[in-house]
């Protein structure tokens, strides 16, 4: 759920950051490419997908007592729905690069991506989720602030019992 929420989070911005500039000229057909190129290499796209694969196994549990061939069409109705879903996640996330990123930038996130190093990260966001995950537990920001606004300013401290 972290991996989602995390992934939440991070399109949110996007769609923020988007969403706030300016209206500008349509992005040029060779800039979109290039922001197609960046968005199919994107881990919110991995995110996607991996969501969708636990979705289909859900399906598969709920439908209960499947044949091996059911359980199979079912697999294969599954991914391509997903197939066709992640076009989709492509499009709306390349149309928000292509807005979020000018096109020099996108010429060289595309570019690196082509290099071993890009490849290597692209979808590296996803494996390290867990440890990230499991590296946060305890963190409470709120609480941390809370606690030195109060130290500081003596304002947002907790009610004496």
């Amino acid at each position: 759920m972290i991996k989602l929420a995390l992934a939440g989070m991070i399109w949110a911005g996007l769609i923020a950051g988007a969403t706030a500039q300016t209206a500008a000229a349509a992005p040029s057909a060779a800039t979109m490419a290039l922001a197609r190129q960046v968005a199919a290499s994107d881990d919110f796209l991995a995110l996607v997908q991996m969501d969708a694969g636990s979705k289909i196994q859900g399906i598969e549990h709920d439908l209960g007592d499947l044949t091996p061939a059911e359980k199979a069409k079912v697999e294969a109705i599954g991914q391509a729905k997903l197939a066709e879903g992640s076009g989709r996640v492509v499009d709306k996330m390349a149309a928000i690069y292509a807005a979020v990123f000018t096109p020099d930038e996108l010429k060289t996130l595309a570019a690196f991506l082509e290099t071993p190093a890009g490849k290597a990260y692209a979808g590296r966001l996803i494996k390290v989720l867990p440890a990230l995950g499991e590296g946060m537990k305890g963190f409470d920001f709120k609480r941390e602030v809370l606690t030195e606004t109060c130290a500081e300013i003596k304002k947002g401290c907790p009610a004496a019992p």
